[in-house]
């Protein structure tokens, strides 16, 4: 939870965490994503083992929506004359397609989880206000105060639903300033997202650069070193730290300096280019204050006041939202037209949003089907690592039985995996009186072929976070670890839990796992090789 939580507050707020005290719109979205997160943990075995799940459907409705995707980004980049964007689309938390413009940064598994988060909470928020708005006059005034911090600045207080002719408007959009990761590992590059819904369920992810990226890499990084040094700075002993501090401080200020002569002087207002001037005189007094060999306590002061600096800075440029209203209009034009272009689908997705699999996921086969080729197989869940998709049989968590019966052994499966897997054992087995569990994380190349590690997991594990992808992806840098001399993207991570009936052997477990390793592409449709277990 503590790892979700820092994960949410570097996307909404980036290094200026000390705004959550004062801008009540950012704390109150950060606390209904943690609800939505807390909510979706308890329910959804995709979000339990952080990863999305990939709705599986026609080739045609595939290649419909990427169409209308990249259309989307072209309007963006004309009206906008945003060439670095995304345009994504979630059918509740469930991943349907994503296009990306030819220039824009790469995301991160860990950035599709969070607007998938953001989606869903956003989906749950506007049902929320729809139905409150509908059964209860009275408390307008209330709902008004939550909707002026939760959606775009034309927002009325009681969004209506899309009429027959798709019309999308003020009233049922999201926009926010986020921060992404990218391939980084920290979230530092700013975004406007515009979230609309073509349908009930189905929400449109519109998303693209701002002009402040670059400098947005360098406040981070002068953040993190005045960090070092305010931390060191009441103990007078530590002069080596301190000088760690100073030596990661100067580069960062430099490509600061830079970035900020690259913005277009239309585009300083007065008080940015104050604060500039300021940032000039405080960095200029603490590498004196360097030099000079003064006490840790007044580097430490310096360094403080500096900090503050730049903290301005950022609100002024990274995250300053003034333009995003003019991004707002354009986002409903170009939802309108996605919602056209997929109008004759959106019933259909409906639908698998709430079972996936279980309604056929090829023409020839379904997922029930599929499980019918491995008697005793009661449940299983693939994970691609390197993309965090998964595919599972999908569980009706309403039913009681499967509650009490399955998805509590899910649950508690997980759980154990995890613990084993923080010791380094990537293949385990064990039973309890009902059931038999079966848990494998293992590397192939390119080819299909098996990977061993080249460091022991044992020891890889001891440097890394827990198990997930939100707050660290753990999977990515256990690749890295264990293959220190070869490229990661030569190297596909996969995990595959099993729950086989009591009475199933070892032998019978281990030979559906190598079995529904090198098949499941017969359901998701993706080619994959075989599995080398042992």
């Amino acid at each position: 939870m503590l790892g979700i939580c820092i994960s949410v507050i570097k996307h909404i707020c980036g290094p200026d965490i000390p705004s959550l005290k004062t801008v009540k719109s950012k704390s109150s979205l950060v606390k209904r994503l943690l609800d939505t997160w807390g909510t979706l943990v308890e329910d959804d075995q995709a979000e339990l083992l952080e990863a999305l799940e990939q709705l599986s459907v026609s080739n045609d409705l595939s290649s419909t929506a990427i169409k209308a995707l990249k259309e989307a980004t072209d309007k963006i980049k004309s009206k906008l004359d945003q060439s670095r964007s995304h345009a994504l689309l979630f059918v509740e938390n469930k991943f349907l397609a994503l296009f990306s413009s030819r220039t824009a940064r790469e995301l991160s598994a860990g950035d599709l989880l969070f607007l998938s988060l953001l989606a869903e909470c956003t989906r749950q928020e506007v049902n929320t206000v729809s139905v409150a708005g509908a059964s209860q006059q009275k408390s307008s005034t209330d709902l008004s105060q939550s909707s002026d911090e939760f959606y775009s600045p034309q927002t009325s207080p009681e969004p209506s639903r899309k009429s027959e002719d798709n019309t999308i408007s003020n009233d049922e959009m999201f926009s926010e300033l986020i921060l992404l990761s990218g391939n980084a590992y920290s979230a530092v590059t700013p975004y406007f997202v515009h979230i609309t819904f073509i349908a009930d369920s189905v929400s449109l992810v519109l998303l693209y650069q701002t002009n402040y990226d670059n400098l947005s890499i360098a406040l981070n990084e002068s953040f993190e070193a005045i960090n070092i040094i305010n931390s060191l700075s009441s103990s007078s002993t530590d002069v080596e730290g301190l000088k760690k501090g100073m030596e990661l401080l100067e580069p960062s200020i430099k490509k600061l300096f830079d970035g900020i002569k690259k913005i277009k002087s239309s585009e300083i207002s007065p008080k940015l280019d104050a604060n500039i001037k300021v940032l000039h005189v405080k960095w200029d007094l603490l590498k004196r204050q360097w030099n000079e060999n003064t006490s840790a306590a007044c580097i430490g002061s310096c360094s403080h006041s500096l900090g503050l600096c730049l903290r301005d800075i950022l609100q002024s440029t990274v995250l300053d939202k003034s333009n995003i209203v003019r991004g707002s209009s354009v986002a409903i034009s170009v939802s309108q037209a996605v919602a056209v272009a997929l109008a004759n689908y959106t019933n259909f997705l409906q639908v698998k949003a709430l079972r996936n699999f279980t309604l056929g996921s090829r023409a020839s086969l379904s997922i029930n089907k599929y499980l019918e080729e491995f008697p005793g197989l009661v449940h299983f869940l693939y994970i691609d690592r390197t993309s965090h998709r998964i595919t599972a049989p999908t569980l009706d968590f309403h039913s009681q039985q499967t509650i009490t019966l399955t998805k509590k052994k899910i649950w508690e499966m997980v759980e154990f995996s995890r613990t084993h897997l923080q010791e380094g054992h990537l293949a385990i087995m064990w039973k309890d009186t009902a059931f038999n569990y079966a848990y494998y994380l293992w590397f192939e190349d390119m080819t299909g072929s098996p990977l061993k590690p080249k460091i022991s997991p044992s020891v890889a594990v001891k440097s890394l976070p827990i198990p997930g992808v939100f707050s660290a992806d753990f999977y990515h840098r256990l690749t890295e670890t264990c293959f220190p001399k070869m490229a990661l993207n030569k190297i596909r991570c996969y995990e595959l839990y099993c729950i086989h009936l009591g009475l199933a052997s070892s032998s019978c477990v281990l030979e559906h796992s190598r079995r529904l390793a090198a098949t499941i592409w017969e359901v998701t449709g993706i080619p994959n090789n075989p599995l080398d277990l042992l």
